[in-house]
């Protein structure tokens, strides 16, 4: 089950992030050639006017190629040398197959009828480029291109966050109010705090949500010397001060309150909210990730790639079945939008360092930033193989 949800979400991660290259792309008036979902040899492809659909054999990745990226002078002779060994091969193999025999003056005639016709498509193609290219359009325009497949994987882990928080139906405990639902029997807060108390601020400190609550209190206990804790709390309505002594648990080995969450069910607007926090956070967790593997912190091999997959998403599927699947896009999703963004050469983050200083009227030579780019898949090759080869130890 790991292969196939790793497959599957993968899938739709590429398939949103590329589609936001290609329908802005398309917006702008740039050519696509294909839309590729997956790398290597194809495995199916549609064309429809001048763009190939394509999924390919290998669930790593994807593209969008739009014509114009690289700054290449078209070589008119050279084009016609390619294709024309090419349809020479192709008529040979027409003629073999349907067992015909022609002449030589017809198999030459119908080689320039045919090389006449590709000239002539090819040509009209490469006038589209000098018009439409990418590399023809404002800065501002191949900016938005690039940043659009980032944009879409971030909007579509927001999206997956509110459906989340839609299936729970609650608000998650770190989020929730400082509410009392249960009082344990052992705590020294039985007789001062009541179920559906608030809890406003701790020792003068205001209180937002659970998570505060619990941090503050931890806080206290670190060198409790069984002092009473001021507690503010909102009881119908009214705002009444309690001061309490938290009991030592055995299991914890800390001072604790001893009162347990209650429940709250969510709304329209908490989700909307509590997505965006929620993001934040899987945002600054991914950033403090990338931080630790550039500083040393976390060696290479902790890390996880496209062959180990597998197995985390098997193992999240057994703990938490379809709900831990809609968790682990949500995080894959977020990651591979920070991982693009990432000033790194052949990624996005990269291409857009060198069309930043174009709003302020600083052209950089393209067919150096080209090499640079060349430069940067390489060393991504060579770092994606570095994975692997971690991602295959873990395996045994």
């Amino acid at each position: 089950m790991g292969i196939i949800f790793t497959i599957i979400i993968l899938g739709i991660i590429v398939f949103i992030h590329e589609l936001g290259h290609f329908a802005t792309a398309k917006y702008f008036g740039m050519p696509v050639t294909e839309f590729a979902i997956g790398m290597g040899p194809r495995l199916f492809s549609v064309k429809k006017e001048e763009t190939v659909y394509s999924i390919r054999i290998l669930p790593l990745g994807g593209f969008v190629n739009i014509e114009g990226m690289q700054p290449e002078k078209f070589d008119l002779e050279a084009f016609k040398k390619e294709r024309m060994d090419e349809i020479i091969e192709k008529l040979k193999d027409e003629i073999n197959s349907e067992n015909n025999e022609i002449k030589d003056e017809q198999f030459i005639s119908e080689v320039k009828k045919r090389l006449d016709a590709a000239v002539k498509q090819e040509l009209k193609r490469q006038e589209n480029i000098q018009k439409n290219g990418f590399f023809t359009k404002s800065p501002f325009s191949r900016f938005i291109v690039l940043i659009a497949g980032v944009v879409m994987n971030f909007i579509s882990a927001l999206v997956a966050l509110y459906i989340m928080l839609s299936i729970a139906g609650v608000v998650p405990p770190q989020y929730s109010q400082a509410i009392v639902g249960e009082i344990e029997q052992n705590s020294k807060a039985n007789g001062k705090l009541k179920v559906n108390d608030k809890i406003l601020t701790i020792n003068g400190k205001n209180i937002a949500n659970w998570s505060e609550m619990t941090k503050k209190i931890g806080e206290i206990s670190q060198n409790y010397k069984n002092e009473d804790v001021i507690l503010k709390v909102l009881r119908d309505n009214k705002e009444i001060t309690e001061n309490v002594k938290l009991a030592y648990n055995e299991k914890t080995r800390s001072n604790i309150l001893g009162i347990h969450l209650l429940s709250q069910k969510s709304t329209f607007g908490e989700r909307i909210k509590i997505s965006f926090i929620m993001f934040g956070d899987y945002f600054k967790l991914t950033l403090d990730g990338v931080k630790m593997l550039v500083t040393g912190k976390v060696a290479m091999k902790e890390m996880t790639g496209p062959v180990g997959l597998p197995k985390v998403i098997g193992e999240a599927y057994g703990q938490g079945g379809l709900f831990a699947m809609l968790g682990v896009f949500i995080l894959i999703s977020i990651n591979i939008g920070i991982m693009n963004l990432l000033p790194i050469p052949a990624l996005d983050g990269g291409r857009l360092i060198f069309i930043i200083p174009e709003f302020f009227g600083i052209k950089i030579n393209k067919k150096i930033e080209e090499k640079i780019h060349l430069i940067g898949m390489i060393f991504l090759l060579v770092l994606m193989m570095i994975i692997v080869f971690f991602d295959v130890t873990k395996y045994f």
